[in-house]
């Protein structure tokens, strides 16, 4: 397999995956150039004006002259004589202002012009002086490129030599198709227009038309070639330049700008290796201004879309997957290119030795806890509370961070300094059920909303807490984080304690003064962690100077204070320990009331749902609080040990959970909605308990070209049986066809058809709604919208009764390309509903399908390919 392409940035990472997938070497050859090269210009003023030149960047001076092209004439000259009189494009005086403003925040409507007769006469005779031809035109829209192509019904491109071969190959052509099929309006057009140098290609095209436009484009013999985007993919047909009618496209949904990978791609199409030494790409600016600089500017420096998976589930892939044993729809699923990175990250990452480690481990650890429960005594509740207090932590996480979110970086009050806390955090810190108290909340990044920095707390070590000095590390500094401290024999800790570490808040509040309890790290001059920014200025770098200063002994002591030699801060930290001993009797004794969140929202700050949430939270932790004093580890003089100990093995389980989920198929992304889909099979009966196929699920098999459920209910409600083969084939086509026509149903059809049409319409409601009952998110009447499109019932009933081409085309607006496609497609699933009939044994319906086939396959529609005969 050889794959080439210029829009394709992941090109390691989707080479990767065909390797891994086939087992074979795969070889990235890489170019950072073009053959030929790019010139981007836009056309204003019938100008062309430079604004990119290969890789070189965008040009803002190109811009800049094509926005003043544009400009009327008068006012275009009082900005050259401004120009003149002071540098710059537009001068310096105050009146430029609304023109510049114009020029750099352009609105759609300045510059969304497809432009007149006269614009696009003008381009194209500019196109054939400057020897620019053969030139694509690209425009989004089929109705836009006949348009044009009709505006230079004046103009003729050919020499006589080109425009005899032209005639002769059109004719010979047109000898394929029946009298009637070659006098065609859209034949006798595009046969009229391709003698002169001029031709469409789009989907609405007859193919047989497109074939002959694209033969005559690749001998030289269409000069100017107005296609859709279409024409850019997979079609090797390049020429000297390219022309953009517009860079806004309706994507099916909405209209956008080109991405820059799909630009890339038509622009592509301009230089022809060893015939042209540059490329030439050409955007129209028939407006009054030009496409906004930022948009442009994006649209040809920017990068492709990545290239990602669209590998889907679908009933047909899961049931033929049931029925075979090499394959499973989960291995297949793990094979696709959407879990490419994560199955790697499994095998690089070495989880299955991770998870053998993890186990042996963990059950160590429960060997241990079991042995060890004679020492709990007085504690043998603790895995039950450890839950709970699990429980409690979470709930209290997630009523903080929305009112962190809602009304600041206090949370209402909550978080204020002075506050008392209780925090768990037993093997990071040591600290279970431990009062704290606030001395800097947490801070609130102003653009995501979420916690930039966590609360900083001096929190109350246990009685049992032991601490053993390292002294390797370094001894941080009093009053900084980290640092641990000393009052009567009570140790304390300062620290960051996260919003998951808070067990509950309190009511109790404490006035103190921050300043003198807690000293930040002076940012300035230092490089921030992560090289976010480095101050390199001399001054910070330099070293401090010194001066020898006699300073008669008294340089080691301390400032007094109102209390003899002990310091503002000594007398304050005191006094915090003091507070906090007397918040840890408070909750020894069960009189620490809880904060109720609820109380910190500020007035209007939630609202409906979020309110009732942060309610219920409110009361869960209140619930929890009182729970948590009902155990008696709670009370226990070494709940620190054994809280320790059941955390340990807790958070290697959870470890080990986590193991097993991402080696398992419940990991995969689309394994939920395989479930879903599998579940929906057996209600439908098309696979038993033991995943089975059963006939209708065998029937389901046959058909590919369709939504093959409503085509399964159809044939196994008997919808099928009652009809004509005119009439089957006519109901089919809602299946095929997919545009939005004005008209659903035609009320011409035979009142049969029209009751088939209306059952088609129940079964499809009826499916989405189950797949909707099942879990998938589909929304029925959505489903049955487009599954079935019913605007060419009418035109293939008549089509499959022996009516002339010509004559079924004025029943309806759709493109005459369009109608072709779907009855080729159409042909195709007469086939698959043959299979159908056989599989359930329905002989009857079997010879109707044959029957359908034959009439439908005539004339136009299946006219021989030019490139095969």
């Amino acid at each position: 397999m050889i794959f080439l392409s210029a829009t394709t940035p992941n090109t390691n990472e989707f080479s990767d995956w065909i390797g891994r997938t086939k087992k074979k070497p795969v070889h990235v050859i890489k170019t950072d150039y073009r053959p030929v090269p790019l010139s981007h210009y836009l056309f204003a003023g019938k100008k062309l004006h430079k604004v990119m030149e290969g890789q070189s960047g965008f040009l803002d001076k190109g811009y800049k002259e094509a926005a003043l092209a544009l400009l009327p004439l008068s006012e275009r000259q009082k900005k050259e004589q401004g120009a003149q009189k002071k540098p710059g494009v537009f001068g310096g005086s105050k009146q430029n202002s609304a023109t510049i403003r114009r020029v750099v925040g352009s609105s759609h409507s300045a510059w969304q012009q497809s432009g007149s007769r006269q614009d696009w006469n003008s381009l194209v005779r500019f196109l054939e002086r400057e020897e620019l031809m053969p030139t694509v035109v690209f425009s989004f829209s089929k109705k836009k490129c006949e348009e044009i192509a009709h505006m230079l019904q004046s103009l003729d491109l050919n020499t006589a030599a080109e425009r005899n071969s032209a005639h002769l190959f059109a004719i010979q052509t047109m000898k394929r198709l029946s009298p009637k099929d070659a006098s065609l309006p859209q034949v006798v057009a595009t046969c009229e227009m391709v003698k002169r140098g001029i031709g469409v290609h789009h989907g609405g095209l007859l193919p047989i038309l497109k074939e002959m436009v694209e033969i005559l484009f690749s001998r030289n013999l269409i000069k100017v070639l107005f296609a859709t985007e279409t024409f850019a993919m997979g079609v090797n047909m390049p020429a000297r330049a390219v022309v953009f009618n517009s860079i806004r496209k309706h994507d099916g949904t909405r209209f956008r700008t080109l991405e820059p990978g799909e630009y890339t791609q038509m622009a592509g199409r301009a230089g022809r290796r060893g015939l042209d030494k540059v490329g030439t790409v050409i955007m129209c600016c028939f407006g009054e201004e030009p496409p906004p600089q930022l948009m442009l500017r994006n649209m040809l420096t920017g990068s492709s879309t990545r290239l990602s998976s669209q590998f889907r589930l679908t009933y047909n892939m899961i049931l033929n997957l049931l029925r075979v044993e090499d394959m499973t729809v989960e291995g297949m699923i793990k094979r696709s290119f959407s879990e490419f990175a994560t199955q790697r990250a499994l095998t690089t990452n070495e989880y299955p030795k991770l998870l053998k480690r993890g186990t042996k481990a963990l059950a160590k650890l429960e060997e241990e806890f079991v042995r060890d429960a004679d020492i709990r005594i007085g504690a043998e509740d603790i895995s039950h509370y450890y839950a709970l207090s699990f429980k409690l932590l979470s709930s209290t996480s997630e009523g903080l961070n929305c009112l962190l979110s809602a009304v600041g970086n206090t949370a209402g009050g909550s978080l204020v300094p002075g506050r008392i806390v209780l925090v768990t955090s037993a093997r990071k810190k040591g600290l279970v059920r431990s009062p704290a108290i606030v001395v800097q909340p947490p801070q609130i990044s102003s653009t995501t909303k979420a916690v930039s920095s966590p609360a900083v707390c001096i929190a109350l070590f246990p009685n049992s807490y032991d601490h053993v000095i390292d002294d390797n590390k370094p001894k941080p500094k009093e009053f900084h984080l980290n640092y641990i401290g000393t009052y009567k024999n009570r140790k304390y800790l300062y620290t960051h304690v996260e919003l998951d570490e808070i067990l509950f808040i309190s009511q109790i509040k404490h006035k103190i003064d921050p300043r003198t309890l807690y000293k930040q790290e002076s940012s300035l001059g230092r490089a921030h962690v992560g090289g976010a920014s480095r101050v390199t200025n001399s001054f910070f770098s330099a070293k401090p100077m010194t001066r020898q200063v006699d300073d008669f002994g008294f340089g080691n002591l301390k400032a007094r204070g109102k209390e003899g030699s002990r310091t503002v801060e000594d007398q304050s930290i005191e006094k915090v320990i003091s507070l906090l001993v007397e918040a840890e009797a408070m909750e020894d004794s069960c009189s620490l009331d809880v904060l109720p969140l609820k109380e910190c929202s500020k007035g209007g700050a939630f609202q409906g749902d979020d309110a009732f949430r942060l309610g219920d939270l409110s009361n869960q932790i209140i619930n929890f609080a009182a729970e948590l004093r009902t155990y008696k580890s709670h009370f226990h003089p070494n709940l620190l040990k054994h809280y320790t100990a059941v955390e340990k093995k807790e958070s290697l389980s959870a470890t080990v959970t986590a193991l097993r989920h991402l080696l398992s198929n419940e990991s995969l992304q689309l394994f939920p909605d395989f479930l879903q889909r599998k579940s929906l099979l057996k209600t439908l009966n098309y696979i038993d308990e033991n995943d089975t196929v059963k006939v209708k699920g065998r029937v389901a098999c046959e058909c590919n070209t369709c939504e093959e459920l409503i085509v399964t209910e159809m044939v196994f409600e008997g919808l099928l049986n009652e009809l004509d083969p005119p009439e089957i084939v006519a109901a089919l086509s809602a299946l095929i066809f997919q545009e939005k026509t004005d008209v659903d149903l035609d009320p011409e059809i035979p009142e049969r058809l029209k009751l088939a049409c209306e059952a088609m319409r129940k079964i499809a409601l009826n499916l989405g709604q189950l797949q909707n009952e099942h879990g998938l998110m589909i929304d029925p009447l959505e489903y049955c919208n487009s599954s079935l499109k019913f605007g060419l019932v009418h035109v293939v009933y008549d089509w499959a009764l022996g009516v002339p081409f010509s004559n079924i085309c004025q029943l309806t607006s759709v493109q005459e390309g369009s109608i072709v496609r779907c009855i080729t497609r159409l042909d195709e699933l007469c086939r698959e509903v043959r299979n159908c009939a056989r599989v359930v044994g329905n002989p009857t319906l079997y010879r109707k399908m044959e029957e359908a086939s034959v009439a439908i396959k005539r004339d136009i529609v299946f006219a021989s390919s030019l490139y095969v005969t």
